[in-house]
């Protein structure tokens, strides 16, 4: 599955990613700047354009993540999971009774408004493993029963103080035990910048892709514009 993640608040720049390629949008509440309307109106878009739309929150924040199940949003990525605890805790709130959690139930647009059986949605679960503590822990975080687990490089070579290293042995040592330890077909991996696709080659052991963010795909992209524009200009004044 290859996403991208949206972190501008717009139903616009939702509409733009969802009528490209990709298989859907990861709404980014950790970093990004969406209120609750904000939220709601953009799980519509990318849902009614077809596509998938997911949702990283920054933890259980209980009101934030009722929100985004009552929508009926297709999965909830929560970032930084480090222990069994917590890991038990996300799957509890997020299932149903009937799938062992304690879940809630209202008449929702999950449920068409009461126009679907109730308690049979099961959204994906995934747990963002991207510190020390996190990996230290994989195997009981494994064990809670999360769909997914996603690989955020960036900020675990920051806790392991080796920041962007990525052929550094510390690193290469913890990406093995999580490799290790999920298999491909619940692994994957966020690549937010454009040059990641080259440092990452190594595709075949994910089986989820988040590539770009919708900040970076607009800065970078200018970039590119005023450069083709300088180089062309320098060219002409070449010629004069």
């Amino acid at each position: 599955m290859n996403l991208v993640l949206q972190a501008i608040p717009s139903t616009i720049i939702s509409e733009i990613i969802a009528h490209s390629n990709f298989e859907g949008v990861v709404l980014d509440t950790e970093h990004g700047l969406f209120n609750n309307s904000d939220l709601f109106n953009c799980i519509q878009v990318i849902q009614l354009s077809g596509k998938k739309c997911l949702v990283r929150v920054t933890n259980l924040d209980k009101k934030l993540v009722r929100l985004c199940l009552d929508t009926g949003v297709d999965g909830l990525i929560f970032s930084t999971v480090e222990n069994k605890k917590q890991g038990n805790e996300i799957i509890e709130y997020c299932h149903y009774p009937s799938k062992g959690g304690k879940r809630g139930q209202g008449i929702v647009r999950e449920n068409r408004w009461g126009n679907i059986s109730f308690g049979k949605t099961t959204p994906i679960i995934i747990a963002q493993i991207e510190t020390k503590e996190g990996v230290k822990n994989i195997k009981q975080i494994k064990s809670c029963g999360f769909d997914y687990f996603i690989l955020g490089p960036y900020d675990l070579s920051a806790s392991l103080g080796c920041v962007a290293e990525w052929n550094n042995k510390i690193y290469l040592d913890y990406i093995n035990k999580i490799y290790n330890n999920i298999s491909k077909d619940k692994l994957g991996i966020f690549l937010p910048r454009e040059n990641d696709i080259t440092n990452f080659d190594s595709y075949d052991k994910f089986s989820i892709l988040i590539i770009g963010i919708d900040t970076l795909i607009i800065s970078e992209s200018l970039k590119k514009i005023y450069q083709l524009n300088e180089n062309n200009q320098s060219r002409n004044i070449g010629h004069r």
